[in-house]
This record gives structure tokens, C-alpha cells and sequence, in this order.
């Protein structure tokens, strides 16, 4: 009895893996290591109190490549964001997702990524990670998010504090990936 249980488990786990073996996906991806005009690419300025924004350009400090944005703030906040139109990615955007490394240098942080779509300024979806400052840069991601009729996306990573030592957030290698 039990052979012939395993018989019947074994012969449709082996039709359902050749099922899913010719299933056919795709992945359309936009990423943004810092380096190709990131003054051209990355709108700064987005900040209040003694919040600011920049680059290292070819400062030995990026994840990888040459440069890489930073935020700072002491008692303020501090974001930086990049437009991407998505008229490349298939129409069908319903399981997207978006992520930026980040590494805070003199304590940990909690840093912020968000994604906005124009259109009336809406906020599609956020998240807020902590990051230990000896664990260099980590991954901070938005999984699960739903893109369809948008046609242009802000991804905006975000840092703020209030009087707790000044902190720099290091930036590097945003993506916005879909499958279909």
C-alpha cells in the first residue's frame, strides 16, 4: 500500500514539475548604480531642516563601480529620487518590486524607500529598514508592488533624524524589476 502511494506521489510530482518546467516567464528590469550622470539622473535637494543629498564620485566608498548618493541629517531629512518610465516594461505590471543598498556610516539608521507615482503625487508604497552601521551596505526592498497604469515611477530613497549623532546613509545600485 504504501509503495503504491509513493508510486502515485512520485508520478504526479514529476508531471507537475515538467508542467512547470515549460512555463515561461520573463523579467524586465531598470537599475541605477550612480554611475552615468547621476547629477543628470537624480534629482536632490528634497529636504528639510540641515538635511542634504550628494555624491561620491570615484571616492573608493560605492558598493560597486565608482561613485554612489548619500543622504545626511543631524536634525532634518534628507531624500534624493529618480524618475523611470516604464513604457519598456510589459503592460501587464502587477508583480513588481524595487530596492536600493544602503550603508549608514557612524551608527545605525533607519532608512526609507519609497515609490511615488506623479500623477497627483500619490505614494504607491514604502518601507523603512534598520541597517547596523558594521554590516556596510544592505539590501532595503519593496516587493509585491502592483504598477499597472502607471506610467512613470519616482524611486525615492529617504533618511531623517532628530538630534541623534549626525549621520551619512550611503546609496547604491537602485533597481525596479517586473516579472510577467
Amino acid at each position: 500500500m504504501v509503495k503504491k502511494i509513493l508510486a502515485v506521489l512520485s508520478v504526479f510530482s514529476t508531471a507537475i514539475l515538467g508542467l512547470a518546467g515549460t512555463a515561461q516567464a520573463g523579467i524586465v528590469q531598470w537599475s541605477d548604480g550612480y554611475e552615468s550622470n547621476p547629477f543628470g539622473v537624480w534629482e536632490r535637494g528634497i529636504q528639510g531642516g540641515d538635511g542634504h543629498s550628494w555624491f561620491d564620485i570615484g571616492m573608493g566608498v560605492a558598493r560597486t563601480g565608482n561613485n554612489n548618493g548619500w543622504l545626511f541629517a543631524d536634525n532634518g531629512w534628507s531624500a534624493m529620487r529618480t524618475a523611470k518610465s516604464l513604457s519598456s516594461f510589459p503592460s501587464n505590471r502587477s508583480n513588481c518590486a524595487a530596492a536600493i543598498h544602503a550603508d549608514p556610516v557612524g551608527g545605525g539608521a533607519n532608512i526609507g524607500l519609497e515609490i511615488w507615482d506623479p500623477n497627483g503625487w500619490r505614494k504607491i508604497s514604502h518601507t523603512v529598514k534598520w541597517i547596523d552601521d558594521w554590516a556596510g551596505y544592505q539590501l532595503i526592498t519593496l516587493p509585491n508592488l502592483n504598477l499597472n497604469g502607471v506610467g512613470t515611477v519616482y524611486l525615492q530613497p529617504i533618511y531623517g533624524n532628530n538630534g541623534g549623532p549626525a549621520k551619512y546613509i550611503r546609496l547604491d545600485d537602485a533597481i525596479i524589476q517586473c516579472v510577467y
